[in-house]
């Protein structure tokens, strides 16, 4: 790993030698290679990149020593946990089914820059929120239906916020400035639908994915907007806060009906807003990305199939965006884009 000497980020003097300090510590330690788990040619994008450093210094006041912990126990986490070879293998049906409980890419992004992701209440119950049970992944070297493994919550978590991060992130990066790369998304919630006992049943959800968040994904969450709350969402946010990890609450921006539109307005196009939320943008919970005209242009297709994907970095160097996943019981390896293919 190269020590960038330069300072892209635009970070003061002390915080630009705290990240060299900890770039040089994890060089040492070979935690810029690939963890367990990925396969060769896999992009290290918000996994091992030292941009991907600098969101767990943040998130530790700038302590080396600190985020250089937490950068090593999300590793551990990732490779007990078996997280690449989940979303690599992960049944391409069970991968859109958890688009009904976590936040998803609408295709569009903020004025910013940063993806718009979107999360509907009305999906979230007690059935749907215990949806992993019966989600599956194909492990490595295997094939055959009989051959598929359940997943835990975590594992399917991880699965969807790696989508987010590492698929993207990249990609609204490679969209502009690349001296300012994405590291964060803008979470919408609808919560028009909540009702007490959702509120109830989400506890020990919003427990541990938070706290999932905090540790293995600090920093990738710039606000979270819960949209259109109900008269007694101070009644339900009064027990559900405490399960909730006070990094991830610090971000949450609560906004009645009426806040909705002016407010997000200031942060995004109304083209780039969820028409449930009062925008014009036509995406659906459940949707596959609608992409705008640039992204089009950029990836050379008009929509991306349905499942994960990953970039992957080909023997010439290039960005080639992957659609993995399985179905049928084997696994899918379909090359969607090729960044800079003329």
């Amino acid at each position: 790993m190269t020590v960038d000497e330069s300072n892209p980020y635009g970070l003061s003097d002390e915080q630009r030698s705290n990240l060299l300090t900890l770039t040089r510590q994890c060089a040492d330690q070979k935690l810029f290679d690939l963890p367990s788990g990925m396969t060769p040619g896999d992009a290290p994008d918000a996994i091992c990149d030292e941009f991907s450093l600098l969101r767990y210094l943040k998130a530790r006041k700038f302590s080396p020593h600190d985020a250089l912990n937490q950068f090593q126990a999300a590793r551990r986490f990732r490779e007990k946990n078996r997280v690449f070879e989940v979303h690599d293998r992960i049944r391409v049906q069970d991968f859109e089914t958890a688009k009904g409980v976590y936040p998803f890419w609408t295709g569009a992004r903020d004025k910013r820059g940063l993806p718009v992701c979107l999360v509907d209440m009305v999906n979230m119950n007690k059935k749907s929120l215990a949806g992993w049970q019966d989600s599956r992944f194909l492990p490595h070297s295997v094939e055959g239906e009989d051959q598929l493994q359940t997943l835990d919550l975590l594992q399917l978590a991880s699965a969807i916020f790696d989508d987010i991060t590492r698929f993207v992130f990249p990609l609204c990066s490679a969209l502009q400035d690349p001296s300012h790369p994405v590291a964060s998304a803008i979470i919408l919630v609808d919560a028009s639908s909540l009702n007490m006992m959702q509120g109830f049943d989400l506890r020990v959800f919003a427990r541990d994915v938070s706290s999932l968040l905090t540790t293995c994904y600090p920093e990738t969450i710039n606000k979270i907007f819960v949209c259109n709350t109900p008269s007694y969402f101070a009644t339900i946010w009064k027990f559900l806060k405490g399960w909730v990890d006070p990094v991830t609450a610090d971000k949450l921006i609560f906004l009645t009906q009426s806040e909705v539109l002016p407010t997000l307005e200031e942060q995004m196009d109304i083209a780039s807003l969820p028409a449930s939320l009062g925008g014009s943008h036509p995406w659906k919970h459940g949707d596959r990305p609608l992409l705008d005209e640039s992204t089009k242009s950029l990836l050379k297709v008009d929509e991306l199939p349905p499942g994960p994907m990953k970039w992957v970095i080909d023997d010439q160097g290039r960005r080639c965006l992957v659609a993995v996943g399985s179905e049928g019981g084997k696994p899918r390896r379909e090359t969607v884009a090729v960044l800079g293919d003329r």
